[in-house]
């Protein structure tokens, strides 16, 4: 995968606009479309984390978007490995503070770092207020996600809430790639929820398990509890 064009084919999309979709949120500075991120040992795991899409970032981690997008700009203006590199780095620094990974998706349980594993959104685009992506948005990036599955051809997927499930569950069970996802409902009780994240944690280890020779299209999909 040639991860700068594919980027650039995220960031320099327009296939929705303030006309087609009233819910997004897209300008040239601080919310630009956003490809994601893929750790340096990704292709010893072959598991992607995938969201919604991406939130409108708290108050608390505004220095931190700010310098994120400021290095996304500069690689939209300055294509070079050097540059993604350096997008990688602030994105490293940047994700160990989402509340995703303080709160939801068990890295250590699963013996993973950051760098072991790939994550971007099933929609790249940010939406006003957070609201729900509308069906154009869906239609369009979904182009997007189906692409990046191909080119990275995961063992496994976990998609990051119910919604991302609904939206592109259909695309690892097309392949019949391993896919699962993790149920944030807020109302899940705490039996509901450890069982959740044990399921995760079992099928994370499944898909750590496979060798290299046996990470091909045949490999049975495990249906997701829902």
């Amino acid at each position: 995968m040639n991860s700068v064009a594919e980027f650039r084919r995220i960031y320099s999309c327009i296939e929705c606009t303030s006309r087609t979709s009233t819910k997004l949120l897209r300008d040239s500075h601080d919310n630009l479309p956003q490809p994601g991120f893929i750790g340096q040992n990704y292709t010893q795991t072959g598991l992607i984390l995938a969201g919604q899409n991406p939130g409108v970032c708290p108050p608390g981690l505004a220095s931190e978007d700010a310098e994120y997008f400021r290095t996304l700009r500069k690689l939209r203006d300055k294509e070079t490995p050097q540059v993604m590199s350096e997008l990688m780095q602030v994105l490293h620094a940047f994700m160990h503070k989402w509340p995703i990974w303080r709160t939801y998706f068990p890295l250590k349980e699963c013996g993973l770092e950051l760098d072991d594993i790939a994550y971007f959104n099933v929609i790249r685009c940010r939406t006003i207020k957070n609201s729900a992506p509308g069906k154009g948005m869906i239609v369009n990036c979904l182009e997007h996600f189906e692409r990046w599955v191909d080119l990275l051809h995961p063992k496994g997927i976990i998609f990051l809430g119910k919604r991302a499930f609904e939206i592109a569950g259909h695309i690892p069970r097309q392949r019949r790639i391993l896919y699962d996802f993790i149920n944030r409902k807020r109302s899940l009780s705490s039996t509901e929820r450890t069982q959740n994240r044990a399921r995760i944690v079992a099928l994370v280890k499944q898909v750590l398990s496979f060798s290299s020779a046996t990470c091909e299209r045949g490999v049975t999909h495990k249906k997701a509890d829902r």
